[in-house]
């Protein structure tokens, strides 16, 4: 019984990473925002917000690439104006990176898209159902995170 229920959680994982990682709804998210950015610059994007003021060893850490395509990825971030790249107060010949006001502006209106899609896949469940199901990712999401950590201390 619980092989069933793992090969099904697995199977739905599965489809929702390929899903994330669909270009074609990453267009249309992006197209729903009014942002003309790729999904990879997208996502770097977030890296900085969540790490400024960043070097970029540290965002491609948190992005999972290597420091080289990191580096692609913010600089045309910083030529598109989403990014500012100033020097590293504690290391001069490193750089830090910030969002940019209009960067900032970008990931508002991303996070809102993705929100409305959100809500329209969840609209035909209840309340109470969202709210379990709230809880389970979370609590699966914090599972998933400290095995990662746990296998990074080894």
């Amino acid at each position: 019984m619980q092989d069933d229920a793992i090969a099904t959680i697995e199977g739905a994982l599965i489809t929702l990473v390929r899903r994330a990682n669909d270009p074609r709804g990453n267009r249309e998210m992006h197209r729903t925002a009014g942002a003309d950015i790729e999904r990879a610059g997208a996502v770097m994007l977030a890296r900085v917000e969540e790490h400024e003021p960043a070097r970029l060893s540290v965002l491609a850490d948190a992005a999972g690439v290597e420091v080289s395509t990191a580096s692609r990825q913010v600089a045309r971030l910083v030529e598109e104006g989403y990014v500012s790249r100033e020097p590293d107060p504690d290391d001069r010949r490193a750089s830090a990176h910030r969002l940019t006001p209009a960067g900032r502006d970008l990931r508002r209106r991303l996070a809102a898209a993705r929100r409305a899609w959100l809500e329209g896949v969840l609209a035909d469940f209840d309340a109470d159902d969202v709210a379990t199901f709230a809880h389970l990712l979370g609590r699966f999401v914090d599972e998933v995170e400290a095995a990662h950590l746990a296998s990074e201390a080894r």
